[in-house]
């Protein structure tokens, strides 16, 4: 990509100004993509790179809210992935907060660690540390305040067994790298309904990170070998249902960013809401709806997607479920991958907000469908005193389903 000129195709017209979550805080034009645009081109000339160039840099939140309604087709999530690793190039931040990011790197890059990461982190919560830690300023604390939050299993529900009269075909479901520590009902759950639906389902040992937090910290090259790792495990043409829609938006970029046409992973490429609404409920029954259920729309689930009609067709499945939703018209929750515990001042205030239209909802239910929003909404929630359980929609299909007859 030509970066200036690329950058060159935004006019400065101002429409994005108002669906900009950093914009909507500071009101600092420099915290806006017009903004960011500009500071972009100032480098392109050769300009200094200073400490406020780099603070409204790491400020976006890459929400793509911007880019899903320029008129021009500024690509603006590309152009903010390279600015980011030219400036990673030049070298930011304490010596422990890089080694922490290396630390970072290597375990989403291991899928032995990956799969150790789950009964670990149960260890960790059990024993209370998570609790006791939380009470920390910083970093550290923001972290433990995550972890405390835990699964909310339901009750028994039906067996995974199919039910369709023949087999509907092979699938992998893919885990990411928090879905087995941190999401693993919705792993779960995804498999018996998959199951239900008659997929025979398979979540592979040897993936790793889909790449998303690397690629958006400004490191390409290790997110394109975690995206070669992937696809080496993926090698079959079986299609790959995502759990996470953050990790269904990077994996069908695959294919953009590595220039294979010859072998397209893309089209394999599902995010699970959107799955189960292209096949349908089947012969699956589901118990009615007695109480309303919130719902939050990821921003990776409107923008990069496309798809948030996909949450509400499938959640119609269960008859007579009352949807609230609570962010109809967009906005950032601040989650982003690793901009939570990075941006905590921005995170937390945009956070906050989604979490108090949450609770005016009037629901003790909280379905979103990515494990990074449902992790900082739930944090912020309690930091509210609000007792709403956060879950997939998945989970909550799984809850409703009733037996086979």
């Amino acid at each position: 990509m030509d970066e200036l000129s690329a950058t060159d195709r935004c006019v400065k017209c101002g429409l994005c100004l108002p669906h900009c979550p950093t914009f909507a805080l500071t009101g600092n034009e420099a915290d806006s993509p017009r903004g960011r645009i500009s500071l972009m081109q100032w480098l392109e000339a050769g300009g200094e790179v200073s400490p406020g160039l780099r603070k409204h840099i790491d400020r976006c939140l890459q929400c793509g809210a911007c880019e899903a309604m320029c008129p021009s087709r500024v690509p603006f999530g590309e152009l903010m992935d390279s600015t980011r690793a030219r400036l990673a190039k030049q070298g930011h931040g304490a010596p422990l907060s890089r080694l922490a990011a290396r630390a970072g790197a290597a375990l989403r890059g291991s899928p032995a660690a990956l799969r150790l990461a789950g009964p670990v982190l149960d260890g960790y919560r059990r024993s209370g540390l998570a609790s006791l830690l939380a009470r920390l300023p910083g970093t550290a604390g923001r972290a433990n305040r995550l972890l405390t939050r835990r699964e909310n299993r339901p009750a028994p529900s039906p067996p995974s067994a199919r039910r369709d009269s023949a087999p509907a075909g092979r699938l992998h479901l893919f885990p990411g790298c928090t879905g087995r520590a941190l999401d693993r009902q919705a792993l779960d759950d995804a498999q018996v309904l998959l199951g239900a639906l008659g997929y025979e389902v398979t979540v592979p040992r040897n993936t790793v990170c889909c790449g998303a937090i690397d690629q958006h910290r400004g490191q390409p090259g290790r997110a394109a070998a975690l995206a070669a790792r992937n696809r080496a495990a993926l090698d079959d043409n079986a299609p790959v249902v995502s759990i996470a829609s953050g990790c269904a938006a990077r994996l069908r970029d695959y294919d953009r960013l590595s220039g294979d046409e010859k072998q397209p992973f893309a089209p394999r490429v599902h995010e699970i809401m959107e799955f189960l609404a292209r096949h349908g409920p089947g012969n699956l029954r589901f118990r009615a709806g007695a109480q309303p259920v919130g719902v939050h729309l990821p921003c990776t689930q409107r923008n990069a997607l496309g798809a948030a009609h996909v949450v509400r067709e499938v959640l119609a499945w269960i008859p007579g479920l009352e949807v609230r939703p609570v962010n109809p018209e967009g906005g950032c929750c601040g989650a982003a991958g690793t901009y939570l515990l990075e941006q905590p001042e921005i995170a937390d205030s945009l956070g906050d907000a989604v979490a108090a239209r949450a609770a005016g909802a009037g629901a003790n239910v909280l379905l979103t469908t990515n494990i990074g929003c449902a992790l900082h909404l739930a944090a912020r929630l309690r930091a509210a005193g609000q007792d709403i359980i956060l879950m997939h929609p998945v989970s909550l299909l799984r809850r409703m389903l009733l037996p086979e007859r």
